[in-house]
């Protein structure tokens, strides 16, 4: 066996032991931290996408379930709502930051440059594969008990959080940017009564960056808050936009 390869395989057994993850799923760990710009810089066939894919249907499975538990009186708009902010973006790539995953991704050297490891959609995508990888090795109650155990304070925590994190993180960067405040404005709204779609656009110094859409107010505000986060290439570390280099 090469080097190379005992590296990433001390590596996966680091990843598995971290996430506590039982014995066997290693090979799609590395497959699950393996980042597009991995796979284009060293010419492997694969990277996280398809495992990010399986995972996200996964993760969106059991957080439905866990909510429907643990609050019998919650609507179906509520639900809904709740199940978008756990499983946004933001939301999961909080979830990885504090796993540690940033640091355990594989990244193209230009990715990694450009502050990579940080970046929310790298961090959630990563999460959502490392998911998928469970549930292909251990079975759906093996992931369960992953995504229950990693996300439990989001799925417990109180309606009033929902989007928080996501506008805050914005914020933090238009404050440390120029000193001004993201306004969300809601420009619309479809579907009947009880299905109704809210459509929220964010503006940064008057100008519109970005929308989203969200089945009420607070849950469209956080949606155009992760859009405009996307699209102006913000990470965790406040300031730090697409092309810095750390």
């Amino acid at each position: 066996m090469s080097q190379a390869a005992d590296t990433m395989r001390e590596h996966a057994s680091r990843v598995a032991a971290r996430l506590e993850i039982p014995p066997g799923a290693e090979p799609l760990l590395i497959l699950a931290l393996t980042h597009p710009s991995r796979r284009h810089q060293s010419g492997a066939t694969e990277d996280n996408e398809r495992l990010e894919f399986l995972g996200d249907a996964v993760l969106g499975a059991v957080v439905s379930g866990a909510l429907y538990d643990a609050d019998p009186t919650a609507t179906e708009g509520d639900l809904s709502e709740r199940r978008a902010s756990i499983v946004s973006r933001i939301g999961l790539a909080d979830v990885a930051h504090r796993l540690g995953i940033g640091e355990l991704l594989l990244l193209g050297e230009g990715e990694a440059q450009r502050g990579g490891a940080q970046r929310p959609a790298a961090l959630a995508a990563a999460l959502e594969a490392i998911i998928g990888a469970v549930y292909l090795t251990h079975g759906f109650d093996a992931a369960r008990s992953f995504v229950l155990t990693h996300l439990q304070a989001e799925i417990s925590s109180p309606r009033a959080a929902i989007g928080k994190g996501i506008k805050t993180m914005l914020q933090e960067w238009t404050q440390a940017r120029n000193g001004s405040l993201p306004r969300y404005d809601i420009i619309g709204t479809s579907g009947p009564e009880h299905e109704r779609v809210y459509e929220c656009a964010v503006r940064i110094d008057g100008g519109e960056v970005a929308r989203g859409r969200g089945p009420s107010r607070r849950a469209a505000e956080a949606a155009a808050a992760e859009a405009a986060i996307d699209l102006l290439g913000v990470t965790r570390e406040v300031g730090v936009t697409k092309g810095a280099v750390r």
